[in-house]
Order: C-alpha cells, then structure tokens, then sequence
C-alpha cells in the first residue's frame, strides 16, 4: 500500500496511543524495503529535554529504528519544554508560536532528500500548532496520506470515529488504521471493535498490535510490530 508512496503521516485519537511505537517499526519495515527512509516529528512538547542531541525524547526513539545522521534543526523543528500542545505551551513559555510554513519547508528539504519520510504528528489531529492552524492543517499542507493509530479499548471508538470524519472533511487520504495495545485475553468488544471499526468508516485496518508491558525500541521490538501490520507493503 505505501510502497510506491513517498512518505506517511502517523497520527492518532490520543497522546500515548502508540504513535512513536508505529512509527519507528514502520520505518524499520520500509528501510528493507526502500534506500532512504527518515523519520519526523515536527512539532514536539515535553517537561524536559532529553539529551544534548535530540530535545525530543520520541525523536530519539525514531532514530533507533534507522542509522540516519540528519540534523534535528530538520527533524524536529519546533520543541517546547512544557507537555502540552505546541500553541499553549508556546504562549505558557512567552515564546513564538509554531508555523506550519517553516515546518513544511523542513518537511520539503527531507522529501528531496530521502526516497520516504515518516512523520510522526503530536497527540491527535485537532491539537492546535498556532492561534490559526490545526496539527490537521499541516498535515494537509504536506499532501501525505495518513495512518491512524486508536486502540481497541472502550471509549477511542468515537475519538477513532472522529478522526477518521475530520481527515474525510479535509479531503486527507487515510492509508488505514492500526489497532495497538491489544489485551492478551481481549473481551468480545475488544476483538470485534477492529472489524466493526472497518465496517462502519470503510477504511482498511492495517494491523493489531499486542499490548507489550515495559517495550524496548530496538530491532527485535520493530520486527514484532511490524510483523504485525501485514497490509501496509
């Protein structure tokens, strides 16, 4: 399904929803695949800056799925060191405000650059980057198709609903739906919700992943999940 794409944008019905976890195994999946793949997260909040090399704790975890040397200058444009969407954060902090605009241009120059990008949005779609723009409106700027990761539990079936209607309202192509953290013993709801999901929206579901206690990002966690999403080559 991707594999003649030049890029994908990973979002979700929530923060900690399993963005990143999809992201960077689906990235690893596509390097087998493709010559140069690379990662994004343009707009990033948290209470602490990770390291010396990467503000964004998710970006580092990006980066473990592909030996890339790329500046996060590129990678993650706007970081704020407050948990909360860009623009509250931004105006908390007395700082500018994300624009979209520089964020494509970085967007552009990885897209030259590389055969496919994979980028990672914030929270869900509707959080706003600026006192006019949505993460949604990027995503339109950026013309990609999106994957949208929801769970199967209780109460993400409206978020998941809603989702899907906003990027059907932008005209924003949905590559499909990832149902991650799937319980071990999962109740009748949480097995039919994926089926029932495909049958309501008519969007394809592109995999269930299990829910993983205490996940580590490295080769062997990126292969299980993406061994797991069967319909995205």
């Amino acid at each position: 399904m991707l594999e003649k794409e030049s890029g994908v944008f990973i979002t979700g019905t929530d923060t900690n929803i399993g963005k990143t976890l999809v992201s960077a195994s689906l990235a690893w999946k596509l390097s087998k695949h493709k010559d140069k793949v690379c990662i994004m997260k343009p707009f990033a909040t948290s209470n602490k800056i990770y390291s010396n090399q990467y503000n964004s704790k998710d970006l580092y975890l990006l980066t473990k799925s592909l030996k890339i040397k790329e500046n996060q200058f590129y990678l993650n444009p706007y970081f704020y060191m407050l948990a909360a969407s860009p623009y509250m954060a931004s105006e908390i902090l007395n700082k500018d405000s994300p624009s979209i605009k520089i964020a494509f241009e970085r967007f552009s120059y990885l897209k030259r650059k590389y055969s496919f990008v994979v980028v990672e949005g914030i929270g869900g779609i509707m959080v706003p980057i600026n006192d006019k723009h949505y993460l949604i409106d990027f995503i339109k700027l950026t013309k990609l198709s999106v994957v949208i990761v929801t769970t199967p539990q209780i109460g993400t079936f409206n978020h998941t609903l809603l989702t899907v209607q906003m990027c059907k309202n932008y005209d924003i192509s949905i590559s499909g739906i990832v149902f991650n953290k799937m319980p071990k013993r999962p109740s009748i709801v949480e097995i039919t919700t994926p089926t029932f999901m495909e049958k309501l929206t008519k969007v394809p579901t592109l995999g269930i992943i299990p829910y993983y206690k205490n996940i580590k990002f490295n080769n062997l966690t990126f292969k299980k999940v993406s061994d797991k999403l069967n319909n995205v080559l």
